[in-house]
């Protein structure tokens, strides 16, 4: 490596750096992780879904990092990393309605079951993101926290980072994984303004202590578990607030609970002079159920108030430069896919940048299917966020576009899951690159040409209803149609049943799943289910029992 003081510089030091940084070291790449924070720090991003959770165990068997395995499951944590995680047993959303105590009837819950997909874990991510920025540095990355990178200037065969002390770093390709500051992004002015998303919303944060559970405050709904043992969407016209709770099991450790509430900004713009703890005092004010459950908390930190949440990018890959997923642009926070997303990324990502480092290519034309990935994942989940928040001016119009998020959630995580025992049983490492070969990567369903005018046609719907154009009822029978008449997604799902206010994501229905891909899935579908389900319950101890947390 004659000529440089390191192989590859990855800006930012967050989950995204941290956990390349580990791969890349572990592979014994020369990599300095520059920060202009130090760790341990808060950072958003809490809840996991099935995608992040099988990605992390992808990529830790795919490169041999085992910490990527420690941080992919809630008892793995627990044993390998920290205390002060919570457990996620389910996706809940109640729904209220201005000055209006809360109405048991209008909520909607989909299950997540304790194997194959669970639990899932409310991340805290000051740990977890501490946790892999070290393990990084132990595999060899050379970490420079608290220092300001001012500018990269590239030439055909080297990167050279100047930062705000004067200290030149001279690499053969930077890794921008810096977030919504992204330094490659202000330097070559690559956002794009306007921004081209249709979400529009804006959000106030923090974490707090004395929350009470949801469940303590309001009469049953019936739901099939407690609001308190997973992530709580509280929606209404206009927006929802996340609540996710680190102290929802026996051997919690940890008395915080992140609180965000996400506003249409359009509707509810920003008022100069008017602080987030008014605007946070103004909302419990609309809304009696969700006063009561914030009676007795308290911030643990200052709130955040944000601008627009949503930013993108015109590229994200450069000669001898790439952004990760939160560097090239963002949606919001409904649905918890930020993490899934980055993940995705870097899983694409990794073999390109080792090919690169070994035969010296680091063309934008050899990376331009990163460029194509976070562009499409960022569209694809900008419509799906975005029907959510038109869909929340109805409860029924919401029921029936909670059917899109969970067709979406089924079909993303079906492949990863494939992939993942598939591997777990035939040990053929051939598979790792098979997750990466469909035609239309970044959507919840890349193998299947006709899923992606079906998914634009159910969008087309929210923004028909969204421009006055069609009533709540009518899109609601509209959706019904929708999902009820295409013959290649899931008959397990029962998608056309819209109303339904349960999402079964249990064991069993995961089983019906399962059938369905191997013997009923259209073709393309069929290689997700190339694995012996009953194999993997023998060998893990037989069907799962629900866990005591």
């Amino acid at each position: 490596m004659s000529g440089y003081d390191y192989s590859v510089a990855i800006l930012g030091s967050g989950i995204a750096g941290s956990t390349l940084a580990n791969i890349l070291a572990r592979h014994g790449h020369s990599v300095v992780l520059v920060d202009s924070g130090t760790h341990p720090r808060f950072a958003l991003g809490e809840s996991t879904i099935g995608e992040t959770t099988y990605l992390l165990k992808l990529l830790a068997e795919r490169f041999d990092v085992p910490e990527l395995g420690h941080v992919s499951s809630f008892e793995a944590v627990r044993s390998h990393v920290t205390s002060a995680c919570g457990v996620k047993r389910n996706f809940g959303f109640v729904y209220h309605r201005d000055g209006q105590v809360q109405n048991p009837e209008e909520v909607t819950q989909c299950s997540v079951s304790e194997f194959p997909n669970g639990p899932e874990m409310h991340m805290h991510r000051q740990d977890i993101d501490s946790y892999l920025f070290y393990s990084a540095v132990r595999y060899g990355a050379d970490p420079r926290q608290r220092t300001m990178v001012e500018r990269v200037e590239f030439t055909a065969d080297a990167a050279t980072l100047t930062t705000k002390s004067g200290e030149t770093l001279r690499v053969r390709y930077v890794v921008d994984a810096s977030g919504r500051n992204s330094v490659l992004a202000n330097q070559f002015a690559l956002r794009e303004e306007p921004c081209r998303f249709r979400t529009n919303s804006r959000t106030l944060f923090t974490h707090m202590v004395g929350v009470t559970p949801f469940d303590d405050v309001t009469t049953p709904s019936g739901q099939p578990s407690l609001w308190h043992q997973g992530t709580l969407h509280h929606i209404f016209d206009g927006g929802w607030l996340w609540v996710i709770p680190f102290d929802n099991h026996r051997r919690a450790t940890n008395p915080l609970c992140s609180v965000g509430l996400n506003l249409d900004a359009g509707r509810f713009p920003k008022e100069p002079g008017r602080t987030a703890e008014q605007e946070w005092a103004a909302y419990l004010d609309r809304f009696p159920s969700v006063a009561r459950q914030f009676a007795g908390a308290r911030p643990a930190w200052d709130w955040v108030s944000t601008g627009r949440t949503q930013y993108s990018s015109t590229r994200t890959v450069g000669d001898r430069w790439a952004m990760m997923s939160h560097a090239a642009g963002a949606i919001d926070a409904l649905f918890s896919r930020g993490m899934a997303n980055t993940m995705q990324v870097i899983y694409a990502f990794t073999p390109t940048l080792l090919a690169a480092l070994a035969d010296d290519d680091f063309s934008a034309e050899r990376f331009g299917h990163i460029d194509t990935l976070n562009q499409t994942i960022l569209d694809v989940n900008d419509k799906l966020v975005h029907g959510s928040y038109v869909s929340f001016r109805d409860f029924d119009l919401w029921r029936a576009w909670s059917k899109v998020w969970f067709l979406g959630w089924n079909m993303g995580i079906a492949r990863i899951v494939g992939t993942y025992f598939g591997y777990l049983e035939k040990g053929d490492r051939a598979l790792f690159d098979r997750l990466l070969d469909a035609p239309h990567l970044g959507t919840f369903c890349p193998d299947l040409p006709e899923f992606q005018p079906f998914f634009d046609s159910l969008s087309a719907v929210m923004v028909e209803v969204e421009a006055s154009r069609l009533a709540p009822a009518a899109a609601v029978e509209r959706l019904a149609g929708l999902l009820g008449g295409a013959d290649f997604l899931p008959a397990p799902l029962r998608l056309g049943d819209v109303l339904r206010r349960w999402h079964d994501g249990s064991f069993e229905a995961q089983r019906r799943m399962y059938e369905w891909g191997r013997t009923d899935s259209p073709t393309p579908l069929r290689r997700w289910y190339d694995y012996d389900l009953d194999e993997l319950l023998t060998r893990t101890g037989g069907t799962p029992q629900p866990a005591v947390f």
